[in-house]
Parts: C-alpha cells; sequence; structure tokens
C-alpha cells in the first residue's frame, strides 16, 4: 500500500493552496478504494468514504472529514488521466507481488474480489 501512496503522491495538485480543505492524496485514495468497491457515481463514492471512514483513516489523515462528492469530482476532473493511469497501474502490478496478498485483503474489505 505504501507503493501506491507514494505514487499518489507524485500526482500534481493544480488548486489554489489557500483553497485546499482536503488533501489531494486523501480524495485519491477514497475515490480508489470506493471504485474498487464498484461505487458507479460520486455519490456513491461519498457514502462509501462516509461508511468506511475508519478503515481509510488507516492510509489517510481527513483532517477535515470527507469530502463531498462535489469537492471529489471536481479534483478528480483536474488530475491528469496518465497520472490515475499510474496508480492503477501500480495497484495491479503491486497485487502481483509479494505484497499482493495484504492488497488482495484489502479488496475484500472494499467489496471487490
Amino acid at each position: 500500500m505504501t507503493e501506491i501512496l507514494k505514487t499518489i503522491e507524485l500526482i500534481e495538485d493544480k488548486r489554489q493552496e489557500k483553497k485546499v480543505r482536503h488533501k489531494l492524496l486523501d480524495i485519491v485514495v477514497i475515490v480508489l478504494f470506493a471504485k474498487l468497491a464498484n461505487a458507479d457515481d460520486w455519490e456513491e463514492v461519498e457514502i462509501f468514504a462516509k461508511s468506511n471512514e475508519d478503515f481509510l483513516r488507516q492510509y489517510i489523515g481527513l483532517e477535515n472529514g470527507i469530502p463531498s462528492h462535489d469537492t471529489m469530482q471536481r479534483v478528480m476532473g483536474s488530475i491528469a488521466p496518465e497520472y490515475m493511469q499510474g496508480v492503477y497501474n501500480k495497484w495491479h502490478e503491486l497485487v502481483n507481488s509479494n505484497e499482493g496478498e495484504t492488497l488482495k485483503k484489502l479488496s475484500v474489505l472494499t467489496g471487490k474480489p
């Protein structure tokens, strides 16, 4: 999981720093887990995050709580697709490595076999 977090930290955050309430890392991790749990739209991503907040806090700070679905949609829309493709590629790479068993357990926790 550390490798994925490091990959996410490489994503360029284009937001105005003074207006940022939620870390980019937090938002991307929420969306990643929610999508792995088959969330179909932004409202479902928010519901997933609220329902699994304790689980998510094992990996991210969430200093200002769960961002709204509108915030997550807006932030994710500002990320270049190749960055997110890199995150998904890292996930698949790690699933096939020694760390794969841990990641597979995370997938089961989030609802995706």
